[in-house]
């Protein structure tokens, strides 16, 4: 059951008044709904009236019914307030769900109501519009509709108005006996006016004012309108003016006012004296109120079409001629006429689609189009128009560039890197396709390449993001001046750019940009006056060389680019496919070692050091090693690479220094003297600011002095993106008592600065130069040198890789301190320490005789 309003009664005699249900079709109101299809690109319009039982169309557009029963109306509950109401999804709302209009044919989803009030509260039906598909509507569109309805309201009363007006003049041909006017004789000689007796029923004169004098008649026309219509009097008898016409306004007997029409003549004596006037009073009211009606329902057209920036128009198929609004040369440049006027202006893109349209616009077809008016700049529009007649199509054109303009920068949003402006990873992707599509289809090439700045991390950190975005910003603007435009430059994220080089580019010229960029980075630019360099590791794939599919080609470029930064960074590196399967072990690898690590297979082996003056173990090294539940125990050699990920390096890291604490501990409890213990830290552990303080803490817990403690570095700890901590967590070592070495001295970079600015109190000899000890002179020279430098600063070396007792013996010689190698024991697991150094002796006389004396 509907809900009526608490003046239903009222609305329905205000309704009733109208006398316009059932009533023919007339044009007004259905251009209107014509016009509310185009304007809010709905397809259907209605304008509704609603009865006690029923809804009636007065005017439809796009639904065949001529009306329904008023339970299953929407405009049953649109017409109980004076706001828009709008429905987004009928199939939601629990008013509607089961709705036949709803459920069944047309599927109505959407539908928005203006109620048409005829007074305040009385609300006699809607302008409506109805759609299949949910959506909702603007509160300019709302506005927009609310004036819609008014125009209807409008015509509603002029509907009313000329009906009233045709059934007062029948009342007063009855009642006048067809006398439609109100006839007066002026005598002007004795000023004595006589009207007919019509005037009492038009004007409802007393029988006593039959006759009157001029003045008397002068006091009945309103005071606003009296000197004027005197004055045109006044010009008639003086024989300015040939006749008398004149309108203004006439007071009735009841004291309001009609608006009369009034004609006359004068008539002459022979010496050309005025001597009457005669003439006629026509009641106008009714009609100039219809006029001003109509001419308020004009100008909320023109202004709601000005508003929407909208054009309405009709085409005349045969003459091929034009009708537009009075608004089109504001909002076009144009007026009426030919269609070509419309045409000059259309992009030539789009000028087709618009000739085809014009042609024959089916109903609610649309055409969007760029047009440049003859001054300004180019503007979007859209054409919507349906087949009135044969030979006729009317429609609307209006205004869309804000919508196109919010939609490209909506598209701009989505699609591109709001710091460099580059296109981001979505379209770089969608181009990517695009051009691997044309190569496939083209038979030619595509290569692709990925660039990742070095160390930007740093520059982040030490200078700011700021800084950061600085760099971005030249890097994207540098790769940009170095492309092509058939190529594509992206930022994908964070320092990370990718760019596309499409045919006739191949392999060789990718390779070639990619040196380009690394000189070009190189070269600084100024921030905030100072200067920043950068560098930058760069990765290549290409199509069809190696793989077809974008996917598979980004992990090419990417397993480049990552060889790249691995052999040192600031380079470029070309895929191989013995990169993919180096990377594919490398992964594996990484994730039988968490489990490894999780099932505690991953322990320290030791390799003693031995004093080559005495002979006797002064302490070990120890070495990560794996205990495979199939394949035995492997060494480094095997997974070596799980030290590259920071995070598993960090994790084995820990594990081992767990198992060196808990095995000195033992030891200690023993009573062994095993000298010290040296564990090797990697790159990625020194990310770790409190790396020196956790793994103090973890000797504390297990009661062992930091004097136990040796800890070996590379150079590249030195070098890598952690070396920022490196001095604070290497002197914290020093400075608990344990002590540092250098691990494979001599094959990096600037050792002798290192040897000087961080606490290095232990030199190794990597094994490359022990191995040609005895053969080649340069080794032999090296290690000499090594070993004098060791002593000079003081310094403890060790040499590695002892594994003949030749060598021993020209190390002992040269005066090196240590040794280490197969020679005196290979690793072994920590529960074999005890055994070996309460042997020592009977071993090392086994094993190397030359010692006995000096054990």
């Amino acid at each position: 059951m509907v809900s009526v309003a608490p003046q239903e009664a009222d609305r329905l005699r205000a309704l009733r008044s109208l006398g316009i249900v059932g009533s023919m079709p007339e044009p007004q109101f259905d251009a209107i709904c014509r016009t509310a299809c185009a304007l809010f690109a709905v397809p259907i319009a209605l304008v509704s009236l609603v009865e006690a039982d029923e809804q009636w169309f007065k005017a439809r557009c796009g639904l065949d019914l001529e009306r329904t029963s008023r339970e299953i109306a929407f405009c049953s509950y649109a017409i109980l307030s004076d706001e828009v109401m709008v429905v987004e999804d009928a199939a939601e709302d629990p008013r509607f769900a089961d709705n036949p209009m709803v459920a069944g044919k047309p599927h109505i989803r959407f539908y928005a109501g203006a109620p048409l009030t005829l007074e305040p509260g009385l609300h006699v039906g809607t302008l409506c519009l109805k759609d299949t598909v949910p959506r909702s509507l603007s509160a300019a569109q709302r506005d927009q509709l609310r004036d819609l309805a008014a125009i209807v309201v409008a015509q509603l009363r002029l509907h009313k108005a000329e009906r009233e007006i045709g059934e007062r003049e029948e009342r007063y041909r009855l009642a006048a006996h067809a006398t439609k006017d109100a006839i007066w004789d002026w005598d002007l000689v004795l000023d004595r006016i006589e009207w007919s007796d019509s005037a009492q029923v038009l004007f409802g004169c007393a029988a006593g004012e039959a006759r009157a004098t001029g003045a008397e008649w002068m006091k009945r026309i309103h005071p606003e309108d009296r000197q004027r219509a005197a004055g045109t009097i006044d010009r008639v008898i003086d024989g300015s003016e040939a006749h008398y016409a004149g309108e203004y306004r006439f007071r009735r007997g009841d004291g309001t006012y009609a608006q009369v029409l009034d004609r006359g003549f004068v008539i002459r004596s022979e010496a050309g004296a005025a001597i009457r006037m005669v003439g006629a009073l026509h009641d106008v009211t009714e009609r100039r109120k219809s006029e001003a009606a109509l001419r308020a329902s004009e100008e909320r057209l023109r202004l709601a079409l000005r508003a929407g920036r909208m054009v309405a128009w009709e085409r005349d198929l045969t003459t091929g001629l034009a009708t537009r609004s009075d608004n089109a040369l504001e909002l076009l440049g144009i007026g009426s006429g030919p269609i070509s006027y419309l045409l000059d202006g259309v992009h030539p893109e789009d000028r087709a689609h618009v000739e085809n349209f014009s042609a024959y616009g089916g109903s609610l077809d649309a055409v969007e189009f760029r047009y440049r008016p003859p001054t300004g700049p180019q503007m979007w529009l859209c054409m919507r128009a349906e087949q009135a007649e044969p030979h006729r199509i009317v429609g609307i054109t209006f205004d869309i560039t804000d919508r196109k303009e919010a939609e490209a920068q909506l598209w701009r949003t989505a699609n591109h890197d709001p710091l460099t402006g580059l296109p981001n990873r979505a379209l770089f992707q969608d181009r990517f396709r695009v051009a691997l599509g044309e190569a496939d289809r083209a038979g030619t090439s595509v290569c692709l390449i990925l660039i990742d700045i070095d160390d930007f991390k740093d520059v982040n950190d030490t200078l700011g993001h700021d800084a950061g975005d600085a760099m971005l910003k030249e890097m994207g603007a540098r790769l940009s001046e170095l492309i092509r435009p058939c190529d594509t430059v992206a930022r994908l994220g964070g320092d990370e750019f990718a760019v596309i080089v499409v045919a006739p580019f191949g392999l060789a010229e990718a390779a070639a940009f990619a040196q380009r960029v690394i000189e070009r980075l190189r070269q600084p630019f100024r921030y905030q006056g100072r200067p920043l360099a950068s560098k930058a590791s760069i990765g290549i794939a290409a199509y069809p060389d190696h793989h077809r599919l974008p996917d598979e080609l980004m992990k090419d470029a990417d397993i480049a680019l990552y060889r790249a930064k691995s052999a040192g960074r600031n380079r470029m590196t070309v895929y191989t496919p013995e990169m993919r399967a180096l990377t594919e072990r490398r992964v594996a690898i990484a994730g039988e070692l968490q489990e490894a690590l999780a099932r505690r297979q991953i322990i320290p082996f030791y390799q003693p050091k031995v004093c080559l003056a005495t002979g006797r173990i002064v302490g070990f090294e120890a070495l990560a090693r794996w205990q495979h539940p199939s394949e035995g125990v492997l060494a480094p050699g095997y997974f070596g690479s799980a030290f590259e990920d920071p995070e598993l390096a960090q994790a084995i890291g820990r594990c081992i220094i767990r198992h060196v604490a808990a095995d000195m501990r033992a030891w200690l409890d023993c009573g062994l003297d095993f000298g010290r213990v040296a564990v090797n830290l990697s790159s990625a552990e020194f990310h770790q600011p409190d790396l020196a303080e956790a793994m103090l803490d973890v000797l504390a817990a297990a009661g062992v002095p930091p004097c136990r403690l040796e800890v070996e570095v590379t150079e590249t700890v030195f070098l890598g993106r952690g070396s920022d901590c490196v001095a604070g967590i290497l002197g914290r070592f020093h400075e608990s008592g344990a002590i540092v070495a250098l691990d494979d001295f001599g094959t990096g970079y600037a050792s002798l600065t290192h040897l000087k600015q961080f606490p290095v109190d232990h030199i190794k000899i990597d094994q490359s130069f022990v191995r040609g000890l005895e053969q080649d002179g340069d080794d032999a020279a090296i290690v000499a040198a090594v070993i004098g430098l060791g002593r000079a600063l003081k310094t403890q070396v060790t040499a590695e890789g002892v594994e003949r007792q030749g060598q021993a013996q020209r190390l002992r010689a040269m005066g090196c301190d240590f040794a280490q190698g197969y020679l005196y024991a290979k690793p072994m697991i920590g529960s074999r320490i005890p055994w070996l150094v309460r042997h020592w002796r009977e071993h090392i006389d086994t094993a190397w005789p030359i010692a006995r004396g000096a054990c």
